[in-house]
């Protein structure tokens, strides 16, 4: 009997819908209700549309609707608007294995300063102000950004999405990096005090990012930061790079990368237009 003439039962198309076929007689249904448009028609009538329209609701909610990075579900329960949510899903140093990574990378420099009972704090020196910078850097929107076309679209400006993603790789960078700190051997105030080149290296990096982009500024800031850390080594104390001179020249560097910042997107309407 040949597809044209041949229609399947209503025992046989219940036996279809309800998944109790053998592989070969499923298929076989399957390939004729393709060519068939009144077996397709008969099979509705054994068929659980509610069910049907639920399974295809969970399909367009998984298509549709991003899996937030972990971070940024916690934050949705702790009141995040769905709006900055979305804004936030993309963003490379929230996802798990990057920030899994970076905190690999500052386990291992705390580590290397607790064994040497504090006297070489150049690796912890080194990683942890460039934590949350890389982070700012790998944050920025790329053309390759899976919500490139929404960020386009959508009524926020360029300024918005940067610094929030800004503050969200703030957020949850700098808490851990400040506890792993205060494991590190010597002064407690090194535990807070990397945090004054790190809050100057991020508008550092945002100033020139309006000029060269963000991949070759985070490059300059993080050459020029192992520059700083590696003069310490010359015979200078440990703490050398986070002592009181040095974060006043980092509080006028941080005001003055701040400025140009603030007179870049005067020029150009907002931040965003210039990265």
């Amino acid at each position: 009997m040949t597809a044209m003439k041949w229609h399947a039962d209503p025992e046989l198309l219940s036996s279809y819908t309800s998944g109790t076929l053998d592989a070969i007689a499923g298929a076989s249904v399957e390939q004729h209700l393709s060519h068939c448009a009144e077996c397709r028609a008969a099979i509705a009538a054994h068929t659980d549309l509610a069910g049907l329209e639920l399974a295809w609701a969970g399909v367009r909610d998984t298509i549709e609707t991003p899996r937030f990075p972990a971070p940024i579900r916690l934050a949705r329960r702790l009141g995040l608007p769905d709006s900055s949510a979305v804004l936030l899903a993309a963003t490379a140093s929230l996802r798990t294995a990057w920030m899994v990574s970076a905190f690999v990378a500052l386990a291992f420099a705390t580590l290397a300063a607790i064994l040497t009972d504090g006297e070489n704090l150049a690796p912890f020196l080194l990683v942890a102000p460039m934590i949350p910078v890389l982070g700012v850097a790998a944050a920025f929107s790329a053309p390759q950004d899976s919500l490139e076309t929404l960020v386009v679209t959508a009524p926020y400006g360029r300024t918005r999405l940067i610094l929030t993603r800004t503050l969200a790789v703030l957020a949850t960078s700098l808490p851990v990096a400040v506890l792993l700190g205060l494991l590190v051997p010597g002064p407690t105030w090194v535990a807070a005090a990397w945090l004054g080149p790190a809050l100057t290296l991020i508008p550092v990096l945002l100033a020139l990012s309006s000029f060269v982009g963000p991949y070759p500024a985070a490059a300059t800031v993080a050459v020029g930061w192992c520059g700083v850390v590696g003069v310490s080594v010359r015979g200078l104390p440990a703490t050398w790079p986070v002592q009181a001179e040095q974060q006043v020249i980092y509080l006028g560097l941080a005001v003055l990368a701040c400025a140009v910042l603030t007179v870049r997107a005067g020029r150009r309407s907002e931040i965003g237009a210039l990265l």
